[in-house]
């Protein structure tokens, strides 16, 4: 129970015994209100520290460390032989009220930006916490070879390179950017100075670097329809007007954005497993594209978010492997390819950019760690990365065949599976008119985490479909969870 002083100048004064809130917090809180509301007022006389600890039952040091605490910060003065009082400069009628809460009041409402209130209508808030089946984007984590990165990360934070323990180079650790050069020639057939690089957070901080340094209000951005959410809506919260470009079977149907766009800024596409569709862009496309920037200064992203996981052949090569005038930003991550906290990725920026990334990266955030990256290098360097590719390969190509034939078996009456030669998710159409919003809230309701298709839209595409990630699912799952979506996706059809 609360102990209250007598007498009416700490009226309402209390200290709770039962709370893990130590006793000096409250005592100095509950001055501080009394002060600040006015109820002790300018010049008041503060009880003695003997006669409050007296009548608040604690101890005497205890209640003149606070007031000590007091005086230091101005809210009281100390008077040899006189005593302890309020401070006499505090104007409470000219001053502003910064009054505490005696009770729990609902919130004023807060005015944000308009660049905030875009953020918050973002479709790319992804859930965290844990990971259902086939949440697209998902790496096989239980496979990842966590004792040996261990290794690594441990040699590079105890070594004797104790750089790795400081704020890093501005535009990323230079050995990473070597090992990333060298598996680009390796993977994609790219010849790249590693001083191209910019280590970043991951995807999302290069797009947003990109956006940052390049894009101006009202810039044009040509931007695959449907296309990847979060680059789309970082486009649109630095107020470019970003124009969608539908896709057909050779990828980005580069003559419908010539004939009903204006001339674009920046082309953002997918070229090698187009996202969320899974288109690969043809080798004619993506010289006609190539050509276009060129001609008419436009830069262009080249997302490259999966492209390790081709199960057909090799990997093709890159666009920006084709781009002789360097006008293709190359963004990779090792979110997909490794595990999402590592919280690393890359753009290889043509080379007359750098400094202004470099700079812009800097000011924004410089927000990966030096001796993640110095692990990360050791880790590709030493042969551990392609080792791992090629794994997750055999696997999510097992995992990708025993979902595709437990769709078309158990839910064929609502899904229309798609064929995929590469990635980490497979495409299905939804049958009998059903609403793919819908769909994403019944099978959600279920423990199935997909994503509806019109999320990735910017313009509707006339038809509805769900995107489901199978790398992140173990194979002995997939068919009594195939049997789960039948039946959730039953109860939406129509007859029902």
């Amino acid at each position: 129970m609360p102990k209250s002083p007598g007498g009416a100048l700490l009226h309402g004064f209390s200290i709770e015994r039962d709370t893990p809130v130590p006793i000096y917090r409250q005592l100095d809180a509950s001055l501080r209100r009394l002060i600040l509301d006015g109820t002790l007022a300018p010049g008041r006389k503060l009880p003695s520290t003997r006669v409050l600890a007296q009548e608040l039952g604690v101890s005497r040091i205890t209640v003149k460390s606070v007031y000590e605490q007091l005086v230091a910060e101005g809210y009281a003065l100390a008077r040899t032989g006189a005593g302890t009082f309020v401070s006499d400069g505090l104007d409470f009628e000219t001053s502003p009220k910064f009054r505490l809460p005696r009770h729990k009041a609902s919130p004023p409402d807060v005015e944000i930006s308009e660049r905030a209130r875009s953020i918050m209508s973002s479709r790319a808030n992804m859930r965290h916490g844990e990971t259902d089946p086939f949440r697209p984007g998902v790496p096989a984590l239980d496979l990842f070879p966590v004792k040996a990165w261990n290794k690594y990360l441990l040699d590079a934070a105890t070594g004797t390179d104790r750089r790795n323990l400081s704020y890093g180079e501005v535009n990323g650790s230079a050995a990473l950017r070597a090992s990333i050069a060298r598996h680009l020639s390796d993977a994609r057939s790219m010849q790249v100075d590693p001083d191209q690089i910019i280590i970043t957070s991951g995807a999302q901080q290069a797009f947003v670097l990109i956006a940052f340094v390049l894009l101006n209000k009202g810039d044009t951005v040509w931007y695959e329809n449907p296309g990847h959410i979060a680059g789309r809506d970082v486009m649109q919260i630095m107020g470019s007007n970003v124009a969608p470009v539908p896709i057909d079977d050779e990828g980005m149907d580069l003559n419908f954005a010539i004939e009903n766009h204006p001339r674009p800024t920046l082309i953002f596409t997918t070229p090698s497993h187009q996202q969320p569709l899974g288109t690969t862009m043809s080798l004619v496309r993506r010289l006609a594209l190539l050509n276009y920037a060129q001609e008419n200064g436009a830069w262009i992203i080249e997302d490259d978010y999966d492209s390790e996981f081709r199960y057909r052949g090799r990997p093709l090569p890159a666009l920006s492997a084709l781009d002789s005038e360097r006008r293709v930003f190359y963004v990779g991550t090792f979110s997909k390819s490794m595990f999402a906290a590592i919280r690393l990725g890359y753009i290889v920026v043509p080379p007359r950019l750098v400094e202004s990334f470099a700079i812009a990266r800097n000011l924004l955030g410089q927000s990966s760690s030096a001796v993640v990256e110095q692990a990360l290098s050791r880790f590709m360097d030493d042969g551990r990365f392609v080792e791992h590719i090629r794994k997750m390969r055999r696997v999510y190509r097992e995992r990708r065949d025993i979902l595709f034939d437990c769709l078309t078996k158990d839910c064929a009456d609502s899904l229309e599976p798609q064929p995929t030669d590469a990635g980490m998710h497979m495409l299905a159409w939804l049958k009998n008119g059903m609403d793919d919003q819908a769909a994403h809230l019944a099978l959600l309701s279920v423990g199935i985490e997909t994503l509806p298709l019109s999320v990735y839209c910017i313009k509707p595409l006339g038809r509805s479909g769900i995107v489901l990630g199978f790398s992140g699912t173990h194979e002995r799952r997939i068919p009594k969870l195939a049997e789960r979506m039948s039946k959730a996706l039953r109860s939406l059809a129509p007859n029902k």
